[in-house]
């Protein structure tokens, strides 16, 4: 179980994590270097793929890529008709994403909006791969299973110390039986250690079961649609931080 908690725990911190941290870098530098209300259309498509990106992960996880599946971000507003076209055939889809952001960067490095772009351009470019990389990371935890005969022989184990539990319990239950007195706390005591032990047990492999992968809808995993929210707002607030900053601040005055 401490294995698979740590697992969980990975998957949201690098992971999640992650991807989320580089989306908050991207749009911070992007706000920074483009300010002005004029270019707010160009931050929210980059902000939208990103999320679209985190979005995708979700589908793969689940095995939920058909062209129907697919069309609910086109009907959320989180992907457009063209951009569907241009992925529903490709593998990885939530990492592919992170190429058209790399060419929206590139796109408006070219065009003067990105100041010392010979230096800025490279480290957007180092915070596209970050993304790539933790969602490549994600799929790396998804993708691979505890070992099964780790958990073959952990499942085994719990259950013939339950059985053997059950087998002593009786015994000692029986013999007790036929005892000149009778020992109310001592069979009670009893009745708990093979009742609530194996529940225990059996818990704790069905937990261990539950984290091992953190992406879905169950009751254990992250919350995905929550944290699209937070991550969402967190970057719309640096694009208005942006654009209403005082003018002193923009031109680098006390």
């Amino acid at each position: 179980v401490s294995t698979l908690v740590g697992r969980w725990w990975s998957v949201r911190c690098d992971c999640v994590g992650g991807l989320w941290g580089a989306v908050d870098d991207l749009i911070l530098t992007l706000s920074v270097h483009m300010p002005g209300e004029e270019h707010r259309p160009a931050k929210e498509t980059i902000m939208r793929l990103c999320l679209l990106s985190y979005r995708l992960c979700y589908n793969q996880i689940a095995g939920k890529e058909t062209v129907t599946d697919l069309q609910e971000h086109v009907t959320a507003g989180l992907m457009t008709k063209d951009e569907l076209d241009g992925i529903k055939d490709l593998d990885s889809k939530p990492q592919a994403i992170w190429v058209w952001i790399g060419m929206m960067v590139h796109g408006l490095a070219d065009k003067g909006h990105i100041k010392y772009k010979e230096v800025s351009v490279p480290q957007l470019d180092a915070l596209c791969a970050k993304g790539r990389g933790a969602i490549g990371a994600l799929f790396t935890y998804t993708d691979t299973q505890i070992p099964f005969p780790y958990v073959h022989l952990l499942t085994l184990m719990v259950i013939v110390t339950n059985l053997v539990i059950a087998i002593k319990g009786g015994i000692v239950l029986g013999s007790h039986m036929f005892a000149t007195s009778f020992d109310s706390v001592f069979v009670l005591t009893e009745l708990c250690h093979i009742t609530v032990i194996p529940f225990f047990y059996h818990s704790f492999v069905k937990l261990g079961c539950e984290l091992s992968n953190p992406i879905g809808t169950d009751f254990f995993d992250l919350p995905g649609h929550a944290y699209h929210i937070f991550m969402r707002n967190e970057v719309m607030a640096f694009i208005r931080a942006g654009e209403l900053a005082p003018a002193n601040l923009k031109e680098g005055r006390p």
